[in-house]
């Protein structure tokens, strides 16, 4: 059988617990608070520029081949112009004939050279840190061994392999191997060394591994440290000093310590000697525990307040800086973010090193997704990943992975939870893995929200410590947990409130009932931020790379934008994190009349459309284009909707049909239906326009037909000159709101422009800058606006029309007029892109009336 497809590595070392060793008298440098292993003289980068060549098939490869190209390591490879990019979310990217490989499976051929001097009295390990997805490695024209595992690190033991002086490593990386069926994970699909190489001296005889447990006795805390390696270890942490000896234990008491938690993640120093080196932990005291339903941290209730991250850049892909990393950390604590799912995979060791230096909790998930198996037969069939599941040629490659997981973050003390994967179903392929990380680690609970989709004999396995869902409603919870009183297991959101685009929408209802059930341990948003890929134009997403398969913008799904800046998603998320569920109107008065009154308003209308073709005040023309109806709309949320709004009632080309036209004394009455070409009116309307004198009253009524549901909004569009930018409104403000998103605004007074308004950080343009619960508009210089019943506007450079038919952010063609739109009702946002449908009480009513004066 050829390697990459089966499951087993060749020449690796034992999964081990991360770590750099240093010399014993070395000083351990710090950067952005954590260990900087780049001080340690044991440690030799192989980061930079390496030689590549790709081949289109593995038997094309010959190891002292010329690689003529050059390429920075680490680095995905499509980055940089080899194979192509593609972003893939519930599909495997090649035909599924398993456990084979296409005989077309692209590889790369890299080199590099380095210098040892070379000591015969100690040992050389090269450990790299994540390849995607397979590679060979050949040390100075010698095999040493084969690895998988995208994102686990694959040690190797080359003392018998260097030699003094010059030395020269080549790397085979293949696009697919085996492991890629179980690594179909919603991301762009990237190869290659993305993840850094370095090499490390050890002595002859050296640590190798370690456990580390702490316990909270009192005012004190106990650290119990296992030695796993055949030679006595020396433990120092403060003025404690004790020897663990060889395949023993062995305990430190610190008194009086503050525990840790993520609000004060405080670490203690702890110094591991043996032969020579040093190894520096930082380790917080604190204990994970089930009380009954409830999850606690040092005996203390917790609420996770959730994210899922990838390791993603936008213009390095899945190779992420440690200032990346940073940045983000920052940014999550700044939002109120208190926990982490690392999705779907290890994140990068020095991830979780930061976690335990800032104060995060971390579901840590094993690199297992078989997502492709569910739709291998052309169907969207959750008894295919069943298969999958109980399929046991799986079970060395999933237990291989959860002891991948475990063995390299066992001692972080940001790790409380485990995951065993992602949306993979769950059967007697997991259960070797399952029984591995309960059996080596008692200290934290396992999570799997794959009992979801598996046999029903699974579901409360004692494999599985909480009962987790993904995207259910608010009345699945409570159904299915709440008030299931055989449900006595704590309940987790492991994935809701789907930030894709103008989303975010049921984010405080959620945690209404997070914060009032002590069974629910909280939540994680899908995801973080956007996945997309930086250019000169702009951001680009799956079908952009000229790719046949891809699935479109679904990656563009996060709270901030690629480049980290924030959407309101993430301030609806902030203010909901922070406590706030709810955000009351409150008296507001209307600013005083500005500027002096117009002496005389003049309109037309069509009498056939019931438009308002133009309106002069004192003989100037206030409109560029008409006052018309405005009842579409697009966000990411809106998707699962669009066939039905575009396709089947064709909304956008609906138009106004007249069945009376009444000349009044002020103006007009019309009676009328919207409707297009073969089909039955999507609803009635009653339409008025008066002039009073320097005042301008419009009046709508609609109701929608009985056989039309989940309507986007009603509402007016129109245009003025693009002079009249500065608006004001007294309304929910001062970012977009939304009848279900509102929480992170104030009712109050606001200014704006419109340049300002649209929210132009949405890749794929949507709906945005609309205020809701509105009783003011002014527009400078122009208009003042009131309303019997509170309504939503927006003034924006763009129409609704351009905004719900272009993709991409930067092919919005500007106008040479600005847009206002005002809408009697338009309904919430949701997160229905991924998660539940909208509740009906966001939906808008199907009746509604409102009137508007308008004063020049």
């Amino acid at each position: 059988m050829k390697e990459y497809e089966s499951f087993d590595r060749i020449g690796t070392m034992p999964h081990r617990s991360y770590y750099i060793p240093f010399a014993e008298n070395e000083v351990i440098g710090t950067v952005h608070g954590i260990q900087d292993r780049t001080t340690s003289s044991r440690f030799l980068s192989f980061d930079g520029m390496w030689q590549i060549k790709q081949h289109d098939h593995v038997e094309d490869f010959e190891l002292h081949e010329e690689l003529p190209n050059r390429i920075p390591v680490p680095a995905c490879v499509q980055m940089y112009g080899y194979d192509h990019i593609q972003y893939l979310n519930i599909r495997y990217p090649f035909p599924v004939m398993l456990p084979h490989i296409p005989y077309d499976n692209p590889c790369w051929h890299y080199r590099r050279v380095f210098t040892l001097k070379k000591n015969p009295e100690e040992k050389y390990y090269i450990n790299f840190e994540g390849v995607d997805s397979a590679f060979y490695l050949y040390i100075n024209g010698q095999f040493k061994g084969y690895s998988q595992i995208s994102h686990a690190t694959s040690e190797f033991d080359v003392t018998d392999f260097v030699g003094n002086g010059e030395n020269t490593i080549d790397v085979l990386v293949l696009k697919w191997c085996i492991s890629t069926y179980l690594e179909s994970q919603d991301k762009f699909r990237f190869s290659g060394i993305f993840r850094s190489v370095y090499l490390l001296t050890r002595p002859e005889k050296h640590i190798a591994d370690y456990k580390i447990e702490t316990e909270l006795c009192g005012q004190n805390g106990v650290l119990t440290f296992y030695n796993e390696s055949d030679l006595d270890v020396r433990c120092v942490i403060g003025e404690q000093d004790v020897v663990a000896r060889a395949g023993e234990s062995a305990s430190l008491t610190v008194q009086n310590i503050r525990p840790w938690t993520t609000d004060d993640p405080v670490l203690y120093t702890l110094y591991l000697y043996a032969n020579g080196e040093k190894i520096e932990e930082k380790i917080g005291f604190r204990e994970v525990s089930i009380d009954g339903k409830v999850f606690k941290v040092n005996g203390v209730p917790v609420k996770l307040k959730g994210v899922k991250r990838h390791d993603f850049n936008c213009e390095t892909g899945a190779t992420v800086s440690l200032e990346n990393m940073v940045e983000d950390i920052r940014l999550m604590k700044e939002l109120n973010v208190n926990a982490v799912r690392t999705s779907h995979y290890p994140n990068s060791p020095e991830f979780y090193l930061l976690c335990d230096t800032y104060g995060f909790y971390v579901m840590d998930e094993a690199d297992l997704e078989m997502h492709g198996a569910i739709g291998r037969d052309g169907r969207y069939d959750t008894r295919r990943w069943e298969e999958y599941a109980e399929n046991e040629i799986f079970t060395p490659g999933i237990t291989d992975r959860h002891k991948a997981l475990v063995e390299r973050d066992k001692n972080r003390t940001c790790v409380i939870i485990w995951s065993l994967g992602n949306e993979s179903s769950f059967g007697k392929a997991f259960f070797d893995g399952a029984k591995y990380i309960r059996n080596r680690d008692h200290t934290r609970p396992i999570h799997y929200e794959g009992l979801q989709n598996a046999e029903a004999q699974y579901y409360y396995t004692d494999m599985v410590d909480m009962v987790s869902m993904m995207y259910p409603s608010i009345q699945t919870i409570k159904e299915k947990v709440l008030e299931n009183p055989e449900e006595t297991r704590p309940f987790v959101l492991c994935e809701y409130t789907h930030a894709m685009g103008n989303s975010c929408g049921d984010i405080a209802a959620y945690w209404d009932l997070i914060y009032n059930n002590e069974q629910m341990m909280g939540a994680f948003v899908w995801e973080w931020a956007d996945h997309a890929i930086k250019n000169d134009k702009g951001f680009l997403y799956g079908g952009d790379f000229g790719e046949s398969e891809h699935d479109g913008n679904f990656c563009v799904d996060g709270l901030l934008t690629p480049d980290r800046k924030l959407k309101s998603n993430a301030l609806e998320m902030k203010a909901v994190y922070g406590g706030k569920t709810s955000s009351a109107m409150v008296d507001t008065d209307i600013p005083e009349a500005f500027g002096s009154r117009v002496s005389e308003l003049s309109i037309e209308v069509n009498e056939h459309t019931g438009e308002l073709i133009s309106i002069k005040a004192d003989g100037n023309e206030i409109l560029c284009t008409p006052v018309h109806f405005n009842i579409t709309r697009y966000t990411d949320n809106d998707r699962n909707l669009l066939a039905y709004w575009f396709d089947r009632w064709k909304l956008p080309s609906c138009k106004p049909h007249i069945f009376s036209c009444q000349k009044t004394k002020n103006g007009y009455r019309f009676e009328g239906c919207l409707a297009t070409n073969c089909l039955m009116p999507a609803l009635e309307f009653s339409l008025a326009y008066d002039v009073v004198g320097n005042e301008l009253i419009v009046s709508l009524s609609y109701k929608l037909t009985d056989y039309m549901h989940h309507f986007p909004r009603v509402g007016i569009e129109f245009g003025i000159k693009k002079e009249y930018s500065e608006f004001s409104y007294v309304g929910y403000g001062p970012t977009e709101s939304y009848s279900d998103k509102h929480i992170a605004c104030d009712y109050g007074y606001y200014k704006s422009c419109a340049e300002e308004n649209y929210d132009k950080k949405y890749i794929r343009p949507q709906e945005s800058g609309s205020h809701y619960a509105c009783k003011y508009l002014a527009v400078n210089g122009l208009f003042q606006m009131t309303a019997e019943e509170p309504f939503s506007c927006s003034v924006n450079p763009f129409t609704t029309a351009q905004i719900r038919d272009t993709l991409h952010d930067f092919e919005l063609k500007e106008n040479d007029f600005l847009n206002v739109c005002v809408d009697v009702a338009m309904r919430g946002v949701g997160s229905y892109s991924c998660g539940p449908a909208l509740p009906e009480q966001y939906e808008i009513p199907r009746e509604g009336k409102n009137t508007f004066k308008f004063v020049f």
